[in-house]
């Protein structure tokens, strides 16, 4: 038997086991999410164990060794990479494993307990938003934005304890620390690579970021009456940005009406799928759930399901446009694929084609019927302001974390304070605003998938426009991006299926012209 054909057996046997326990963890993991009580939390855990106890079959890792690696294709050696990489850590680490995600748990469910107050009333972080984007007095702001730190008070200690274990998992790998081993074992990127990418774009925009920076900051001092911003002057919606009055609008409609209304004009019946079981939303806060959005994959083509805490603003429209996002993604990938490949064709992917879909109502016309013209084509035109924002954040995160797990003993407050200043140009006190970031805890590394993915959704939907015209008018779009992107999951790399796709090499020069011109 051929070296392919034995590893294409095995890997199938192996798939037949971990499937069914892996969308069984991905249930109980929603199920935690959504209503995160011990009991959820205990089930989470004892489900991903079970899933992990399926890689501690040693005569199976065995046979796996004895594959010779050279003598696959380029995606099958890839494959059994990330296998034996799984066998290693459960064999190897089985309890540092076990150790990392009970920890996480213990942290994940303090910090989905936590109440938001202001004055010794409850508030939901939907208010919290709101608060920092419209309230005028200051003293308020400060409440506001001191109750959001206190959430990341409550687990900062826990974090930096996590990080310590975290790295010593990742030691005991060969690497130096868990960012990296994260990096390149999880998402197979080099370091080195990401930070050419980094320095590209960031050298290549930011005079321009600075300008649109310094611009906003003066129009804050000038509306709160100040020399000196605090941290809590940031977040507001003045009356030239265009957001506050879409936001004033937008709390007299349904954006869930809207965001369905906007995926049927590509071809997708939404309601219809929530009907078929397919689709599952939960949108709105309630107590004991998680204050974040997110799409859970439980179930590639049959099965998935978002968890989001909604009002009617611009914010939570992008947020449930983007999780959809996730979501015809996961639906759109063939069910006939192995398990390996029942996934997007990477964590930045999956990211860009939701990303994509939050820009989608200040790059086409889904608002035109409610927003008068002036103030829809002004709202259009800040996307670019938004573009230059998240370069700023997304490389403050990432550097943050990246420098944090390099040195976890160093203080992450002056770390914070000194990478803001860098990338905003602002000098605030030093705070535990860092802790509050949802990805930190949850997925370490990740926040580069955004960066790149920001890159990525450039240059597809520019290709996408070229072919379909406004892609929310169009209703062969969905059929199109099935095609073309959803279907083959991760049979194809990422750089490769851009190439194939656009026709062109993976690169940043969209996105940097996006904020340029």
């Amino acid at each position: 038997m051929r070296e392919v054909d034995k590893f294409i057996e095995l890997r199938n046997e192996l798939a037949l086991k971990l499937e069914p326990a892996g969308i069984y963890a991905q249930k109980a993991d929603w199920d935690f999410y959504t209503n995160s009580t011990e009991d959820n939390m205990k089930k989470s855990q004892k489900a991903w164990d079970n899933y992990s106890d399926f890689y501690k079959d040693e005569k199976m890792y065995k046979s796996f060794l004895g594959i010779n690696k050279e003598s696959l294709p380029k995606h099958e050696q890839k494959q059994l990479k990330d296998i034996l990489k799984s066998f290693d850590e459960e064999l190897n680490s089985g309890e540092e494993k076990k150790a990392l995600r009970d920890k996480e748990s213990e942290i994940a469910k303090k910090i989905n307990s936590y109440v938001y107050k202001i004055d010794k009333n409850e508030i939901s972080k939907t208010e919290l938003v709101k608060i920092l984007q419209t309230e005028k007095d200051t003293k308020i702001r400060q409440k506001a934005y001191e109750t959001k730190v206190k959430a990341g008070d409550l687990i900062a200690d826990d974090l930096i304890e996590f990080i310590k274990m975290r790295n010593g998992f990742a030691e005991n790998k060969g690497y130096n620390n868990y960012f990296e081993y994260k990096l390149k074992e999880d998402y197979d990127v080099e370091l080195t690579l990401l930070e050419i990418l980094i320095n590209e774009v960031y050298t290549k925009t930011s005079d321009k970021i600075k300008e649109i920076q310094n611009k906003k900051y003066s129009e804050l001092k000038k509306f709160f009456n100040v020399e000196k911003l605090e941290n809590y002057h940031y977040g507001i919606l003045l009356d030239s940005n265009p957001e506050k009055e879409v936001n004033k609008i937008l709390s007299e409609h349904n954006i869930e009406l809207i965001s369905k209304k906007t995926y049927a004009g590509m071809g997708y019946d939404i309601e219809s799928l929530e009907k078929e079981g397919k689709l599952t939303l939960d949108l709105y806060p309630r107590k004991n759930k998680n204050t974040h959005g997110f799409c859970f994959g439980i179930e590639p083509g049959k099965d998935s399901r978002i968890l989001a805490n909604l009002t009617n603003n611009v914010i939570s429209l992008d947020t449930l446009n983007h999780e959809l996002g996730h979501c015809v993604y996961d639906l759109g990938i063939s069910i006939g694929l192995n398990y390996f490949d029942k996934q997007p064709a990477s964590s930045a992917f999956t990211e860009a084609i939701a990303m994509m879909m939050g820009d989608i109502m200040k790059k086409e016309n889904i608002l035109t019927d409610i927003l008068p013209e002036g103030l829809s084509e002004k709202f259009k035109k800040s996307l670019k302001e938004d573009d230059a924002n998240f370069v700023s954040r997304s490389l403050e995160i990432i550097e943050f974390e990246k420098e944090l797990y390099k040195n976890p003993n160093q203080n992450p407050k002056l770390l914070w304070k000194n990478i803001k200043k860098k990338y905003f140009n602002r000098d605030e006190q030093e705070d535990n605003e860092w802790a509050t970031i949802p990805h930190y805890l949850s997925h370490p590394a990740y926040y580069q998938n955004y960066f790149r993915a920001s890159l990525m959704k450039a240059q597809i939907y520019n290709h996408l426009h070229e072919v379909l015209g406004n892609i929310t008018e169009n209703k062969k779009s969905a059929n199109y991006l099935t095609e073309n992107i959803f279907r083959h999951g991760a049979e194809i790399e990422e750089y490769d299926l851009i190439k194939i796709l656009t026709g062109r090499e993976f690169s940043a020069c969209d996105f940097i012209e996006s904020i340029l011109n």
